[in-house]
């Protein structure tokens, strides 16, 4: 298989360490590019300490690469305006893909959303994309440059990943406050439960990305990233439960009840600033179905190699061994 050199932005992030630790393990040489760098010592890596906005800074680190994979986004729940989104994830790509022209890039490879879709369900790539905030509107502008770069020349290949919420050791997002809650005997079910919640394990993800990579020729693909089967939020509960060996029983709120204090939580942080980890968004959030299909990559050839239930596991001994510590640094970046 044809070694690459790469230019990885967003290196130093969750899904980034995963992908960096997989690309130097096939051979290739890696530039990662990242506004918080990590301090690693590791073979045919270079570690840039830079902004995907500074033209400069990507002009001079595009010398002699292949292939882009752009990870680094702007991607949070509270303290984000439609400005900030927009000049991250739309203008920080359209500086990548002038730089990666100017250079002679051929291959560009972006991380979205399932986001671009919005409040649609079950959807597939061929699902018009309709975002419903600030974050699937800006990856579904950064889309869009994508697209038109590889239509500009016929030997340029643009491939567009669509993960769904993503999940593994070391990420503190979604899944883990999840984990966190019915671990620590503190969760409480909003609504019934039967909303589907489609999730990717952090090593399949990556993996689909090195495959798409070697695998896909000329032209633009688009692809959406879940692993099967897709659990609703009572059948992830109950493994996660299983896994962890909690045997309490779950306690049940109506979603009305819990849109009241989330709403009272909405109020205090915009006083004081904090980032509460219940608010109404993210009342509605869990309750919403968010469903999407990705069969396409496996049609494509993709198989993963870990199943849903080997991810948690993985999620779950890592918070259960550094339980004190995570705790601490997930409250104090809240």
């Amino acid at each position: 298989m044809m070694k690459h050199t790469i230019l990885l932005t967003g290196n130093a992030g969750f899904i980034g360490t995963y992908l960096t630790k997989l690309l130097l393990k096939e051979g290739n040489f890696v530039k990662g590019l990242d506004i918080q760098p990590r301090k690693d010592l590791l073979q045919n890596f270079i570690q840039i300490d830079g902004n995907i906005l500074n033209n400069k800074v990507v002009r001079q680190n595009l010398i002699d690469v292949d292939t882009v994979i752009h990870l680094a986004a702007e991607h949070k729940d509270f303290g984000i305006s439609k400005e900030e989104y927009f000049q991250v994830n739309e203008q920080g790509t359209k500086v990548l893909l002038e730089e990666a022209s100017r250079a002679g890039v051929k291959k560009f490879i972006f991380y979205s959303s399932v986001a671009v879709y919005g409040a649609q369900s079950g959807t597939t790539e061929e699902t018009v994309p309709n975002p419903n905030n600030y974050y699937g509107s800006s990856k579904l502008a950064a889309e869009k440059a994508v697209i038109k770069w590889a239509e500009e020349n016929k030997n340029r290949t643009a491939i567009i990943i669509r993960p769904t919420v993503v999940f593994g050791a070391n990420s503190k997002a979604n899944i883990f406050r999840l984990i966190r809650q019915i671990c620590d005997g503190r969760f409480i079910m909003v609504g019934n439960g039967g909303n589907i919640k489609s999730i990717a394990y952090v090593e399949n993800l990556v993996e689909a990305t090195y495959f798409l990579m070697n695998k896909c020729s000329v032209g633009t693909h688009i692809f959406n990233y879940a692993d099967e089967p897709h659990l609703s939020t009572k059948e992830l509960v109950f493994l996660i439960k299983k896994i962890s060996g909690r045997k309490s029983n779950t306690i049940h709120i109506p979603l009305n009840l819990a849109l009241a204090g989330g709403y009272l939580f909405d109020a205090f942080g915009k006083i004081t600033g904090y980032d509460f980890p219940v608010t109404a968004a993210r009342m509605r959030k869990f309750v919403m179905p968010t469903f999407h299909k990705a069969k396409k990559i496996r049609e494509f050839g993709f198989m993963p190699k870990y199943s849903i239930e080997e991810g948690l596991k993985q999620h779950i001994d890592w918070y259960k061994m550094g339980r004190e510590k995570i705790i601490k640094e997930s409250d104090s970046s809240e």
